[in-house]
Formats: structure tokens, C-alpha cells, sequence
């Protein structure tokens, strides 16, 4: 799913929509950048979305335990990662020609799709406390799980209890399809 999240995301990018405001959830600005490669200064070269994909790849594969996601941002790629110096050294040694970001988040892309998968494994539970599930997806700019469902104040207080350590699952007003 979260794959589907980075290409929505990409296009969306590509299409000309902006992003949210700073300050709102969601949103990112250079100001919050922890790292910022050298073409973020200069005239940066390289295709965002190649450069996208190549970081998403090597991310998944080898730093798994650190890395949330990467997209095409209005400023250039942002990646967003929980700290480490070796992830930031690889990005900031092999894109250096391109504008890439790098964010702090809190959860890894490995930690939201466990919550992820534990909220589709818990799909009977829920119908059967009267919660129906219609959605789930992971934001790994915001390190949040979403659940859409049309019994969102009965089920707020049922999941903060459920699901109380690890990544956030934040419940959306949302019809079946």
C-alpha cells in the first residue's frame, strides 16, 4: 500500500498541486530539512522521479530499519528517514548533484506497515466491535496509519486502546467503496 502512497504522491507532485501549508500536518518546508545535499544550492540536476525510485529502492533493501519514504516535494526529493548517518552519507555522496532533503521521522516504513498489516489481520475484530474497516493506508510524511470508516467517534477510543505503542493509527470519516 505505502507503494501506492509514494506514486499518488509523485503525481500529484508532477501535476502542479502544492503541498500543505507549514504547519499542517502533512506539510514540509527546507526550514525543517536536517540534511541538504550540495545541488540544493546550485542549479540541481537529475530526474526527480528516477531519483525518487533509486533512493525508495536502496532505502527498502538497506536501511530498512531507518527509512519512511521518499517524494517528489515543490523544493526538491524529500526524504523522509529516522536518524542515521550512514543512510544521510549515501544520499549526500551519491546525489549530491540533486536537491535532496532529508527529514526526520518517527516511524520506518517496515514499523508503519506492521501497524498496517495489524489493522487488515484485525478486520473481523473491528466488524465485530461494530467498527467497519473501508481503508487502510500508512503516511510516512506524518508516520501515521489511516483507517477509514464511517464510525469514527465510536472507534477512536477502541483503537487508541488497541493499538497504544508504535505508530499512531489515526481514523478518517469515510464510506465503503
Amino acid at each position: 500500500m505505502r507503494r501506492v502512497l509514494v506514486v499518488a504522491l509523485l503525481l500529484g507532485a508532477l501535476a502542479g498541486c502544492t503541498s500543505a501549508a507549514p504547519g499542517q500536518p502533512g506539510a514540509s518546508s527546507a526550514s525543517d530539512a536536517v540534511v541538504k545535499t550540495a545541488g540544493c544550492g546550485a542549479s540541481p540536476s537529475g530526474d526527480p522521479v528516477a531519483v525518487v525510485s533509486a533512493i525508495d529502492a536502496k532505502g527498502e533493501a538497506d536501511f530498512a530499519a531507518m527509512f519512511a519514504g521518499a517524494r517528489v516535494g515543490d523544493d526538491g526529493v524529500e526524504v523522509y528517514r529516522k536518524p542515521s548517518a550512514d543512510l544521510d552519507k549515501w544520499i549526500t555522496s551519491t546525489f549530491a548533484a540533486s536537491c535532496v532533503l532529508v527529514h526526520d521521522a518517527k516511524f520506518s516504513a517496515a514499523e508503519l506497515a506492521k501497524r498496517y498489516q495489524q489493522v487488515n489481520d484485525d478486520n473481523t475484530y473491528w466488524a465485530e466491535q461494530g467498527v467497519h474497516v473501508n481503508s487502510v493506508s500508512s503516511d510516512f510524511v506524518r508516520g501515521v496509519v489511516v483507517v477509514g470508516t464511517q464510525e469514527v467517534d465510536k472507534g477512536k477510543p477502541l483503537f487508541a486502546a488497541r493499538y497504544a505503542d508504535g505508530p499512531p493509527v489515526e481514523l478518517v470519516d469515510e464510506a465503503p467503496a
